[in-house]
């Protein structure tokens, strides 16, 4: 029972330092539940400044006003003609953390809607993916007080087009990054939070395929309206009599030299995977074609882990893959892995338990193209790859039955050789933002 009473503590703690992933949502859902039989108070970081009261965790929901950005076409007579995009509107939820006892904000925002905007038979998606922000208070966020704030983040727009009903599948889907700058107010009433920003996406040009040998220029959103509520608590006080008292210390030394703390352990979140760069295949012969978007997929772990060394060796089990469709072309890369993994714990900061190591990797590789009037391509191949795995555990205290952890994977130079003699990339990193661990061993 004592090794429970830290599970809430260790949700929170780990969701208080959100960066990128879809399942922060379902797993903030769960800590919403558990945070509605706890004693939680707005702003205990403002009696005194300890670990326990460094960050609260804060969820909400927000409007948001997409402004500006151009489409460029091909007219019916063959001419470039530019087209302005209309303001777009979509609601999103927010997942974050005050850090810094009030200071920094750091937090994930989900659009939940990307309405198209149609003008004639021209269509388009001009949309805003999963926000990744940092904000700066220079004076902390207090009751009943408005503060302002600057900030930056990161986030990726999704843009497509069509014109016309003769080519159904238009253009391709292209995923472009950027790093916008943020300002606004914080208005804040006990745990209210009210926020009015505005995001500039200063830098937003890009290169769009018209066809499959023109392209055009494009402008995104350039201006975005943020209007939010947001609501924050703090979960983690309730470990921190029995950390200042010594009382954590003393269980974990008596069961570390009893081998009580070594085990197996068992790990599941949603993953995600970054393409690195075109294939030579399709720079060869899909000019047209981007660089595949960013894949999602379950990433599932087996492992054991050792107390005294604080290691541990995991099997790794992940399936996803990255399609296009595109001018009568569909094109799909697959990739299925079985990972071993042996990782070393580097050093724990306020819980914050960063760790490195090597992945030997079981991979199966596939590629299909299908052409409309063409005879189509397959490629597949089995083999081992190589690759580092880093990352880090949110682990308040050592007696925890379960907490969370981040992984990113690395792996090069992964190439799927093809009978046309250019290869499909496979090249990735592997962003697993929030994965859930468990020891059953320590549950029962």
């Amino acid at each position: 029972m004592y090794l429970l009473r830290f599970c809430i503590s260790a949700v929170s703690h780990r969701l208080c330092h959100i960066r990128c992933s879809r399942i922060v949502f379902q797993l903030s859902l769960i800590a919403i539940t558990l945070c509605h039989f706890t004693d939680l108070d707005a702003q205990l970081y403002t009696e005194t400044k300890t670990k326990h009261r460094f960050a609260q965790m804060n969820v909400g929901l927000e409007w948001e006003s997409g402004m500006g950005g151009r489409s460029s076409f091909l007219s019916s007579t063959g001419e470039l003609s530019s087209l302005s995009n209309p303001t777009t509107n979509r609601p999103r939820i927010i997942i974050g953390g005050l850090h810094f006892w009030g200071h920094a904000d750091f937090a994930i925002a989900f659009p939940l809607t990307n309405p198209l905007s149609k003008s004639g038979t021209f269509t388009t998606l001009n949309a805003s993916g999963v926000e990744t922000w940092f904000n700066y208070y220079p004076w902390a966020v207090k009751d009943k007080g408005l503060r302002p704030y600057i900030g930056f983040s990161i986030l990726p727009f999704s843009y497509r087009q069509q014109d016309g009903p003769e080519r159904a599948d238009g253009g391709p889907s292209i995923l472009a990054t950027r790093i916008p700058l943020k300002a606004g107010v914080t208005a804040t009433f006990g745990s209210h939070l009210f926020t009015l920003g505005l995001t500039w996406n200063y830098a937003n040009g890009i290169d769009y395929p018209l066809s499959e040998s023109v392209n055009g220029r494009v402008s995104l959103q350039k201006l975005l309206l943020n209007f939010s509520y947001r609501h924050f608590f703090d979960t983690t006080i309730s470990a921190e009599d029995s950390w200042e008292s010594g009382q954590t210390e003393s269980v974990t030394e008596q069961l570390g030299d009893q081998g009580k703390l070594n085990g197996f352990y068992l790990g599941a979140g949603m993953s995600s995977a970054w393409w690195l760069g075109q294939s030579a295949y399709n720079e060869s012969f899909r000019p047209f074609l981007p660089a595949y978007n960013t894949s999602i997929m379950p990433d599932l772990t087996i492992g054991h882990y050792w107390h005294k060394s604080d290691m541990q060796v995991g099997l790794s089990y992940r399936s996803y893959r990255g399609a296009h469709r595109a001018f009568g072309v569909f094109q799909q890369s697959q990739r299925r892995s079985i990972g071993l993994e042996w990782t070393k714990n580097l050093f724990d900061y306020k819980g914050f338990v960063p760790f490195i190591g090597p992945v030997v990797s079981w991979e199966d590789l596939s590629f299909i193209e299908t052409e409309e009037g063409g005879p189509g391509n397959f490629a597949a191949d089995s083999k081992l790859a190589y690759g580092l795995t880093f990352g880090w555990d949110i682990r308040p205290n050592s007696l925890q039955s379960w907490y969370l952890r981040t992984n990113l994977r690395y792996f090069p130079n992964l190439r799927l050789d093809t009978d046309q003699g250019p290869t499909i990339k496979f090249d990735n990193i592997e962003f697993n933002f929030i994965q859930l661990i468990i020891f059953p061993g320590r549950i029962f």
